[in-house]
């Protein structure tokens, strides 16, 4: 198979077959529903690396046990606008829907929602779960600890994540705004596929096992290495901060005790936290002249001066809103080598692939 081909597939049929993987893999038809749209809705809006390809993994690990195939979530504490949730293990695109949907509840009572979550799992994009917050014009925000895959400042060992974030605001005539990142200047897929191109990588990118900067992208990472945090020490410094405000906040396993998501876990619980929150701007100025003011914000960026060779400015959430406008459109893109791991899986389970 071509591994430059790609092969195009609607995004309800390809949901529908990572639903009924989910289903097979014993996830109640609701909740692999709702798992099932978070991840293909990765591919959907161009971020391929958190989507479908990770379908072997997650259905391996509920096949193993790792992972409970049923969301249980249970309340640790609760006051006012503030809940504590413990996921027991369930499935982190699970774990985090309920612990957003809680928070947004918290938030139609009091005006804001603060909700976090222990031992849950990896839970693909974080920028999603905001999102759910703005289609009640609320704005969302959303912190997580992750797997280790950076070094502390000044030292080498790998001991923290590249802990993301996601904030969204809802617009009136505009798109909401959606910022999405994590704290690592790269992903660790770019330095494996850097290596099995024979390509050296940019320095800043990563350390050797010393705490080095190197351009070797195995030393960097496969090699015993570390991801850079991006900002330098205020990237680690934000690290830090979402360490707090998730594991330390809820008591549940710091980073270094997260096992990835590739690693044999007997334990079931691979053990993410996430914190969430919904804010309603009718608390302060009200919903509808925030998002009109959000509105006179985003003209103001995007009419502002243009750098030389620049067509258009452009507000985070837009290139992912376009490219989901188009692959509703074509279809979503899938790579030759996902393609046939879907295949696989697929004639394992006794689900027929949509392609």
């Amino acid at each position: 198979m071509d591994k430059n081909v790609f092969h195009r597939v609607s995004f309800e049929d390809l949901k529908n077959f990572c639903k009924q993987a989910y289903m097979k893999a014993g996830v109640p038809a609701d909740e692999a529903g709702i798992v099932a749209d978070l991840l293909v809705r990765s591919d959907l809006r161009g971020v391929e690396s958190h989507g479908v390809t990770r379908l072997p993994i997650y259905i391996q690990r509920l096949q193993k046990g790792y992972v409970r195939a049923k969301c249980q979530i249970t309340v640790v504490k609760e006051k006012g606008p503030t809940a504590s949730l413990d996921a027991h293990g369930s499935m982190g695109h699970m774990a985090a829907y309920r612990g957003m949907e809680k928070a947004i509840q918290k938030a139609e009572e009091h005006g804001i929602g603060f909700v976090s979550v222990k031992d849950s799992g990896h839970f693909g994009i974080a920028g999603l779960f905001p999102m759910m917050a703005v289609k009640k014009d609320f704005i969302g925000y959303v912190v997580s600890n992750s797997a280790p895959m950076m070094f502390p400042w000044g030292g080498k060992q790998r001991i923290i994540g590249n802990n993301p974030l996601a904030y969204a605001f809802p617009a009136d005539k505009c798109l909401p705004v959606v910022l999405d990142f994590s704290l690592s200047v790269v992903s660790s897929g770019k330095l494996i596929l850097s290596r099995k191109k024979g390509e050296k990588i940019p320095l800043g990118w990563a350390v050797d096992k010393e705490g080095v900067p190197t351009e070797d992208p195995y030393e960097g990472y496969e090699g015993g290495g570390s991801l850079a945090p991006v900002g330098g020490h205020k990237g680690y410094g934000m690290v830090l901060a979402h360490e707090m405000l998730t594991a330390v906040l809820t008591g549940g396993k710091w980073t270094r005790n997260i096992k990835s998501l590739y690693e044999e876990d007997p334990s079931r619980i691979q053990g993410t936290c996430h914190s969430f929150m919904a804010l309603d701007p009718e608390c302060f100025i009200g919903r509808e002249e925030f998002k009109k003011n959000v509105d006179h914000y985003i003209k103001s960026i995007k009419e502002s001066a243009k750098a030389r060779g620049t067509e258009e400015i452009l507000v985070p959430g837009e290139p992912e809103h376009r490219t989901e406008v188009k692959f509703l459109k074509e279809g979503i893109p899938l790579p030759a080598n996902t393609v046939k791991e879907l295949k696989a899986l697929g004639e394992s389970l006794g689900v027929h692939p949509p392609f």
